[in-house]
């Protein structure tokens, strides 16, 4: 039996303490973009909306790679739990964004970047959509 069958066998009163697990319908899942077209679509909005003396880059850390490329990556600097998208202004801290899909969740290394830039003073946001990213952006630089 399965981890999550036995928790669901397991009387109310006798299941452990925590988050309670939502589940989203297959069907439903469906119905909700990939992180990757999240980014394609934060992409666009980026190259048109920011100003022309501002750079922005995504980071590909993530994905599905072959072990060879995933170690010469490595041996380049890759680092596990840089966020996807770094914006850069000419004065100012850098904006980190990380971009996950509907019920995507942190990795540990991404949570452990996420309060390096809490601790460091620089703006981090985890955003589902590029709604959320123009809002944040907004909201940001009000």
């Amino acid at each position: 039996m399965s981890r999550h069958n036995a928790r669901h066998a397991l009387a109310e009163a006798d299941r452990p303490a925590g988050k309670p697990q939502q589940r989203i319908p297959a069907a439903k899942l469906a119905t909700y973009l990939t992180e990757e077209q999240i980014q394609v679509q934060v992409a666009q909005y980026l190259d048109a909306k920011l100003p022309k003396d501002w750079r922005w880059f995504h980071s590909p850390n993530g994905g599905h790679r072959l072990k060879s490329v995933a170690a010469k990556l490595k041996a380049q600097g890759v680092k596990p739990g840089i966020p996807d998208v770094c914006i850069l202004r000419p004065r100012g801290l850098p904006i980190w964004i990380e971009l996950k899909a509907v019920g995507g969740t942190l990795t540990v290394a991404q949570k452990e970047f996420m309060a390096w830039c809490v601790f460091a003073g620089q703006p981090f946001k985890v955003c589902r959509s590029v709604g959320e990213v123009e809002v944040f952006l907004k909201q940001y630089l009000a």
